[in-house]
């Protein structure tokens, strides 16, 4: 029988790099790991076959061809780079260029033509989400902490969240007593959280009487082999921290970190998380 091929995995920040790697050697895959330069956690740096700057992927497309790789998996957040400044190889140049070319030049855009360069040098494109062991979406509610007083807000926060995700601006939204208290841009969920947390109480909740959800939804136009939202123990925190009574997620559209560890925690701080199905989005 032939050994398939490894496994190429460009890693960025968090632990879903980690994850995968772990997943994968417990079956007959092997991986080939390129690390981001600046964005690997230290935790999972020594998983790490070599190394790439973010626009160096004409020498990702070179070390992975070498290391005989056929299928790639890109995870793991990323700071978003100035494209003006950024040291960029051929291939960076590639992506660059189409995606300053565009009139929607957001996140979107952007990843999409790397995905576009690394399938025109040969390579397919595997979705993070199914190289996952957790085959199983986790849907409906997942923690001790009730919901039914926060309904509202909870519909409220994903319908922002999927405006904003339209116009490819974030995929997440608060809201609490009806009240918009944050939407996610450029700085991401956990600055998002922070700043929520130095609101006042009169408008937010506190751990004593917690109040507001965040709502976590993939952009409705997005690739979904890359750049789905990613949920874990930071998220959980922040949002204990900011005294919101709960997340809810599209259970089918968001790659979590140590969901055990996650509803655990939530269960400690008395947070609910729910997996909302197709049908209730």
């Amino acid at each position: 029988m032939v050994a398939p091929t490894p496994l190429g995995l460009i890693a960025g920040n968090g632990m879903l790099p980690y994850r995968i790697i772990e997943n994968l050697n417990k079956s007959d895959r092997a991986v080939f790991a390129l690390g981001i330069l600046g964005e690997v956690a230290d935790e999972v740096s020594g998983n790490m076959d070599a190394w790439v700057g973010i626009g160096q992927l004409q020498l990702a497309r070179d070390l992975m061809q070498e290391a005989g790789v056929r299928d790639v998996v890109i995870v793991g957040g990323v700071q978003r780079p100035n494209l003006t400044t950024l040291e960029l190889d051929d291939g960076g140049q590639w992506v660059v260029e189409r995606a300053l070319s565009q009139t929607q030049r957001g996140d979107n855009a952007l990843l999409t033509h790397v995905l576009d360069y690394f399938e025109a040098q040969g390579f397919a494109i595997v979705s993070a989400v199914d190289l996952l062991s957790q085959v199983a979406p986790l849907r409906g509610l997942l923690t001790e902490a009730k919901m039914d007083p926060h309904w509202q807000d909870m519909a409220r926060a994903v319908e922002i969240a999927r405006h904003i995700g339209a116009l490819d601006i974030g995929q997440a939204a608060i809201v609490a007593r009806g009240i918009v208290l944050g939407v996610e841009s450029v700085e991401g969920t956990d600055a998002m959280l922070a700043r929520v947390g130095k609101l006042s109480e009169e408008v937010r909740g506190t751990p004593v009487a917690r109040a507001g959800v965040l709502a976590k939804i993939p952009k409705p136009q997005q690739d979904r082999r890359i750049d789905l939202p990613a949920l874990g123990p930071q998220t959980v925190a922040g949002a204990a921290r900011a005294g919101l009574a709960g997340i809810v997620f599209e259970a089918d559209g968001v790659l979590f970190e140590s969901s055990d560890v996650c509803i655990s925690q939530a269960n400690r701080a008395g947070l609910f998380l729910y997996g909302l199905t197709p049908e209730e989005l």
